[in-house]
């Protein structure tokens, strides 16, 4: 690159510790946290105990996590240390923070801790890698890489790059669209023939409702399977994505062609051996779920930062059309830095999966605090992405810190960790990455925006962060685009 565009200082409040003026935050401070210890360390272990906080009868300190996310997580570790505990509906939290701390539970290094993940989720990811453990794990694991090879990711990006291209044409100027959603609905049609090889027709519009059922589920409180409620429709939604896979397995298996479920079919291991039917619908419903969400949440982040930051979009602008009209593929993406650099420090403030769940199957310790067998214990990745001894000025918008004169995500090996680490690092980053910057390099391409300086996206964490307002935004045609001055 030849050309550096400064650090950009908006008039907007760090995401992670927006919305401290609103009237339900001035409430949430005046609660009482009644902060006490975790478990008593067993007699001569020589351990301290874990503090932490209690808040409410019931709801515990739950409304603050969904309304601060990193920022309540930030506090934990402000007021106990590294390693804390918070209450949220009767249950505990071992909250666990800063590069030490996360280090030594994703080590795992004396197998003390399981993923946590279906104890918080619920039964949507059963039989996906983020639900498994031991052998198994590792076994489909294995086989599985092979379907995020380089060879395979052009399939799915041709195909990626063609639907984003066909559904930004849908997109209206001039007047008001909400990104998360329109980002949502993008993302169904990219992903229904990238992953499954079907058109995003009313069959494809079925798949992706299912999807959204699932992830609605995640958060949901009431988690019994009574008619009406969120997770009833979710096991409905499950069952007819199984029964749908089930069926398109055999064909995707003889099919010569290059989306995920057909190349995963035809996934043959070392030994000759492959993945069983039920075993490939498993990894399916995990994968369109995960891929889902998490790239809509990144894609939206990197939207926010771009319209608040005119200089970097049109510096990212600039290189994606000196591209010129070739077809765009893998190598094309990685050629652009620019936009590598927005997408990172998009996902380091916001991240779209600040935490990573783990369980402990007996009684162990972190930094010398006593966790108990059975604890559920919330690894926050994001939190580290926040912290001024790892990040200069942490809260700032500068997509310099990842160029590699300055390599600031290099400072510790888990100072910028979106994809998580060790043996359940995310399999599909690279995928992931792919599609977030074959969205945005064809929005950038299409459309101009911007935000007001008075303007900040208020994020709310429930399974995944997003602006609680839809992050409302006027496109207009891009400069350089045929016809426009």
């Amino acid at each position: 690159m030849t050309t550096r565009t400064e650090p950009d200082r908006a008039a907007s409040s760090p995401p992670a510790e927006a919305g401290a003026a609103h009237w339900l935050d001035a409430l949430l401070d005046r609660m009482p946290r009644r902060p006490g210890e975790l478990a008593a360390p067993p007699p001569g272990s020589g351990l301290g105990p874990v503090h932490g906080d209690r808040g409410l009868p019931v709801v515990g300190m739950g409304v603050h996590m969904v309304r601060h996310g990193p920022a309540f997580q930030l506090q934990l570790l402000r007021r106990h240390g590294p390693v804390s505990w918070w209450q949220v509906f009767g249950r505990r939290v071992v909250a666990v923070c800063g590069p030490e701390a996360v280090q030594e539970v994703l080590a795992n290094r004396d197998k003390a801790f399981v993923t946590g993940w279906p104890d918080v989720v619920g039964p949507w990811f059963d039989g996906g890698l983020l639900a498994m453990d031991g052998p198994g794990h590792l076994a489909d694991r294995r086989l599985l890489q092979a379907a995020y090879g380089e060879p395979a990711l052009e399939g799915y990006l041709r195909r990626m790059v063609e639907d984003v291209t066909a559904g930004l044409a849908d997109w209206p100027t001039g007047r008001p669209v909400r990104v998360v959603g329109a980002i949502r609905e993008l993302s169904g049609q990219m992903t229904t023939r990238a992953l499954l090889g079907v058109p995003y027709d009313a069959g494809g519009r079925q798949v992706m409702r299912d999807v959204e059922a699932c992830i609605r589920a995640e958060s949901a409180l009431l988690r019994l399977a009574l008619p009406g409620t969120a997770w009833h429709r979710a096991g409905r939604a499950r069952r007819r994505l199984a029964a749908r896979l089930a069926r398109a397995v055999p064909q995707a298996r003889v099919r010569a062609d290059d989306d995920f479920l057909s190349v995963v079919g035809r996934l043959v291991g070392p030994d000759g051996g492959r993945l069983t039917l039920p075993q490939v619908v498993d990894h399916m419903i995990f994968t369109l779920i995960a891929s889902h969400d998490t790239t809509t949440a990144a894609t939206v982040a990197a939207v926010y930062f771009l319209g608040k930051h005119p200089g970097w979009q049109r510096r990212a602008r600039a290189e994606s059309n000196a591209r010129g009209d070739a077809p765009l593929d893998v190598a094309g993406l990685h050629r652009l830095e620019t936009l590598e650099l927005v997408v990172k420090e998009s996902i380091r403030l916001v991240s779209p999966s600040p935490i990573l769940m783990r369980r402990a199957v007996r009684d162990t310790d972190i930094l010398g605090h006593h966790v108990p067998a059975g604890q559920l214990v919330s690894v926050c990745t994001g939190v580290n992405q926040l912290l001024p001894e790892l990040w200069p000025d942490p809260h700032r918008f500068d997509p310099e810190r990842f160029a590699e004169a300055r390599g600031e995500d290099r400072v510790h090996r888990l100072a910028w960790a979106p994809f998580g680490a060790g043996q359940h690092k995310c399999i599909g980053m690279h995928f992931g990455m792919l599609k977030v910057k074959a969205t945005l390099d064809a929005l950038l391409r299409r459309f101009e925006w911007s935000f007001p300086a008075s303007y900040t996206a208020r994020w709310r964490f429930t399974s995944l962060p997003a602006p609680a307002d839809g992050l409302p935004v006027v496109l207009r045609p891009a400069p350089g685009r045929p016809g426009v001055s």
